[in-house]
């Protein structure tokens, strides 16, 4: 039989069976040790693949759990014929390779986070879906998971070390920097970020940082890099650190709220904060290159995207809060801006 929304088969799990969504699949395997699960598109093949489980055995055949493609039931038991009438049935072509009895499948999901507005975060369940969406896109990061929670934490930036990474507990940063005011705040603001570097990569290079607060031009920086190689990279990385260090000192203090939004043209700094640093703890930050820059550019993040979360309601960006990558010298006007400040602090080195 086939159904829009697929069929998820758990072989191993708290129950085994076949069921109608995701959301109940999960329940059966979410931190079960050695889960096995897949899903297919074919209801042929994975009552196939639930039978694998007791095809070497002289067992009878798993239960049907869960929501099931016939009327609403309690558990059922399989027998080795169908278990359906035949008349419910109709063929498609399964996007999941059918498996051998001896191996063992989970569901792979593969998940994209884009870092652009243009391009939609999306979840695939195979690698060649994944990479027909990815080809030739910029601004976005991809990585495989074996389970989907994981791949939706990725997408929504969830990190399990945040507060470790910005050294306060939890519950210490959400009683000092909750709202309670009740108040909503509806005022957004980009805020571009660039690097600039004269000479870049000679001994006689120097470079300098800026960012453009749109409508706040006493925000803005302008700056030149003082320590470390005079490279565009590291200009770049200080860029959105100092943008990020003046837009916590604005949230957390008393001064207007704001809902920012960080803009840059370096895919290295956007993919780090968005996606990477989530798979880094403190010590593996401080063996980067640059870490003299951004072990504070990622703890500087952090703390915005943390703030932002514990007071979603209060927002009009509902906490969400990441960079955005944008083409360098593509005739907006915002980079540009940032582009003249930051070669402006370069001046002064």
């Amino acid at each position: 039989m086939a159904r829009q929304g697929g069929f998820y088969v758990v072989r191993k799990g708290r129950e085994t069976g076949i069921f109608n969504t995701w959301s109940e699949c999960k329940n059966q395997v979410n931190g079960y040790s050695g889960a096995v699960y897949k899903k297919f598109d074919d209801y042929e093949q994975a009552k196939s693949f639930l039978g694998h489980k007791n095809s070497a055995s002289n067992h009878r055949s798993s239960e049907l759990t869960g929501s099931l493609i016939s009327k609403p039931h309690t558990t059922q038991k399989r027998s080795q014929g169908n278990n359906l009438p035949p008349s419910l049935y109709s063929s498609l072509t399964t996007l999941s390779k059918f498996s051998s009895p001896t191996s063992v499948d989970k569901i792979t999901f593969y998940s994209v986070k884009s870092n652009v507005p243009n391009v939609e975060s999306k979840i695939f369940d195979n690698w060649k879906d994944c990479q027909a969406y990815v080809k030739h896109k910029r601004g976005i990061t991809f990585k495989k998971f074996d389970n989907r929670s994981a791949a939706e934490d990725f997408i929504n930036g969830v990190s399990a070390h945040d507060y470790k990474l910005i050294n306060i507990p939890r519950d210490i940063f959400q009683t000092k920097y909750k709202l309670s005011n009740g108040a909503k705040y509806d005022k957004c603001m980009n805020v571009y970020c660039d690097g600039s570097s004269f000479g870049n990569g000679t001994s006689s290079s120097k470079a300098g940082y800026g960012a453009y607060f749109e409508g706040a031009p006493e925000e803005n920086i302008s700056e030149p890099l003082l320590s470390g190689a005079q490279t565009n990279n590291r200009a770049e990385i200080e860029a959105v650190s100092e943008a990020l260090k003046k837009i916590w000192d604005n949230l957390s203090s008393g001064k207007e709220k704001v809902n920012y939004q960080i803009k840059t043209d370096s895919e290295y700094v956007a993919k780090l904060l968005n996606d990477r640093y989530m798979t880094y703890d403190d010590k593996k930050l401080e063996t980067l290159p640059n870490s003299d820059l951004i072990v504070p550019l990622v703890e500087r993040f952090v703390k915005v995207k943390k703030y932002y979360e514990l007071n979603k309601e209060c927002f009009s960006n509902n906490g969400k809060f990441q960079i955005e990558w944008v083409k360098g010298h593509d005739g907006d006007p915002g980079n540009e801006m940032a582009d003249f400040l930051a070669k402006n602090g370069a001046s002064r080195r």
